[in-house]
């Protein structure tokens, strides 16, 4: 099929990089319209709008993350069944998927939604912000389902081999919601709530996009009335899967969420400037997310296609990658961090500058671990092992709560940027040690290492 990489054959390393490439670039205009979100708001509408988006950050990510994370986890399963050559099998998870993500997005739009006032109150939003906070957020509530459905066509399509339209229709979005964010907010004068339009409306068009374009052109990966037939045990299994990420992306969010309290009780100057540094951390880690999504489907279908030891060398080759680039990156930055918070927050104040210099430059030195972890908790779950990715998740939530109650009332916000490097090193051994001891890989001879 056209825009298909081969995962099951040929070089690891060729395949594994080429098809990382598109989903670098989706990444890079998904996180230049969110920084663009963050560059419009701040330049034009000043400290205390980009502050009630920071406020809710860390919300906007458990949200989402949820709703990206059950995709994922669908997409794994539809992985699996397309290395194994089973197209028919592949439509049946497809349906299915669609089914269950109708149920699950629904509900949580309605949740959230509902409860966006107490959650706000539980996180300490600061009262000169409240109101701008929610009006950003309850727009994304409201959107899930649109966010969630986008999801899943893009996952289907990356499960398939095809990682280049999921990139095309996302760069047709990112140029429309920054448009919208320009229009909504300097001509419409909507303030931080027409900044949340622009992004439910532009994943709104990649949805109908993506759509179409299944239509025209991939009709073999969609599902007939007969394949979306309920099937108990296949929609436990896609469900259980589902879950299985998305709770595992809720729970990081869940304890940046509950850091991201600690944030806001030190004050709006501290919560913009932590804003603009989380948006930099976001763009300079993009390499590393983008090569651990490819090798969850690259893993996803070496499983599927029993190729167990070649699963096992893309896992190593991509942990290599992930520590040279982070070493290099630690170097850049301690020389440019000021400026760049400059330059993305768009403020002249020393406590917003110097707070994002000090988060880059606490952070981005353990950016090795970060990226190594990343890899072999996406990778466990590809192999369909859901308990210890859950388990790691758990392990810097706790981490997090003890840092927000402990640590933070004693050493401000330095406590804030030593939280997480703190959490990513034990959450790295957690998973190392059992990564390497991976039952399915020594149940089939296969040495493992982490770097090889």
């Amino acid at each position: 099929m056209k825009h298909q990489v081969s995962l099951i054959q040929g070089d690891l390393k060729r395949a594994i990089v080429i098809f990382a490439i598109p989903l670098f670039f989706s990444q890079l205009f998904q996180t230049l319209y969110n920084t663009m979100d963050t560059v419009i708001i701040g330049h034009v509408l000043g400290d205390f709008s980009l502050a009630a988006v920071g406020a809710v950050a860390s919300l906007f990510e458990l949200i989402v993350g949820f709703c990206t994370g059950f995709g994922q986890g669908l997409g794994v399963i539809a992985a699996q069944k397309f290395g194994a050559g089973n197209m028919k099998g592949f439509r049946r998870v497809a349906g299915l998927s669609i089914e269950l993500s109708l149920v699950v997005s629904f509900v949580l739009a309605i949740v959230a939604g509902l409860n966006m006032e107490t959650i706000l109150n539980f996180m300490h939003t600061s009262s000169d912000i409240f109101d701008l906070s929610y009006s950003y957020i309850i727009v994304i509530c409201w959107g899930l389902p649109i966010t969630i459905f986008y999801n899943l066509c893009a996952g289907m399509l990356r499960a398939a081999g095809d990682s280049i339209t999921p990139l095309v229709i996302l760069l047709i979005s990112s140029v429309t919601n920054i448009v919208l964010d320009l229009l909504f907010i300097t001509t419409f004068n909507m303030g931080v709530a027409g900044t949340a339009w622009a992004t439910l409306l532009a994943q709104l068009l990649s949805l109908v996009i993506c759509v179409i374009w299944m239509l025209l052109k991939k009709r073999e990966l969609l599902p007939s009335l007969s394949e979306m037939k309920w099937d108990s045990t296949l929609a436990r299994h896609l469900t259980e899967m589902g879950l299985s990420m998305a709770f595992m992306s809720s729970i990081v969010s869940a304890g940046t969420l509950i850091l991201q309290i600690g944030i806001n009780q030190l004050g709006t100057l501290i919560v913009t400037g932590h804003t603009a540094a989380r948006k930099l951390v976001g763009m300079l880690n993009l390499p590393v997310i983008a090569l651990m999504q490819a090798l969850s489907s690259f893993v996803a279908q070496n499983i599927g296609a029993q190729q167990y030891e070649r699963a096992e060398k893309g896992i190593a080759f991509v942990n290599r990658f992930g520590l040279y680039y982070s070493i290099l990156l630690s170097v850049i930055v301690m020389f440019v961090a000021r400026y760049l918070i400059a330059m993305i927050s768009g403020s002249t104040t020393d406590v917003v500058l110097d707070t994002g210099a000090l988060y880059l430059r606490t952070n981005i030195p353990f950016f090795p671990v970060l990226a190594v972890l990343l890899d072999l908790r996406i990778s466990l779950q590809s192999m369909s092992l859901k308990i210890v990715p859950i388990i790691s998740s758990v392990i810097e939530l706790v981490g997090k709560i003890i840092f927000t109650l402990f640590i933070v009332p004693t050493a401000g916000y330095l406590g804030i940027c030593f939280t997480e490097p703190v959490v990513w090193i034990a959450m790295c051994l957690f998973l190392g040690y059992f990564y390497l001891r991976n039952r399915l890989f020594k149940e089939n001879k296969i040495a493992t290492h982490i770097f090889r």
